[in-house]
Parts: structure tokens; C-alpha cells; sequence
């Protein structure tokens, strides 16, 4: 039985409350460069992931 596979980077975005279609707007991506850069995500995109702030707490703040 084959799923899904959940990336690292797809974890820390869902964590951060960002979709690939908002991450991919706000870098200049499609969707699906994004879902590339998920699947083979190297320490600077992680790292870029990160510095994005958090939608899920600024959403509870309004």
C-alpha cells in the first residue's frame, strides 16, 4: 500500500499555516515548482521556509 509521502518542508509549511500556492506566490513559483522544491528541499529552502512568519498565529492576533 503506497500513500502520500509528507515532506519535511511540506510539515514546516502546514506547521506555519502556508499552502504551496501561497509560498509559491509570494517566491515567484507555480504550484507546481513548488512541489519540486518539497520533494528535493535542500537545507537554504528549509531555511527560507522558516523565515516566513507564521499565518496561523498572525490570523489570531486580528
Amino acid at each position: 500500500m503506497t500513500g502520500k509521502v509528507i515532506t519535511l518542508f511540506q510539515k514546516l509549511a502546514n506547521a506555519k499555516g502556508w499552502n504551496f500556492e501561497d509560498i509559491g506566490k509570494r517566491w515567484g513559483l507555480s504550484e507546481r515548482q513548488m512541489s519540486r522544491v518539497a520533494k528535493a528541499a535542500k537545507q537554504r529552502d528549509l531555511d527560507a521556509l522558516n523565515g516566513l512568519p507564521d499565518k496561523i498565529n498572525r490570523m489570531n492576533d486580528d
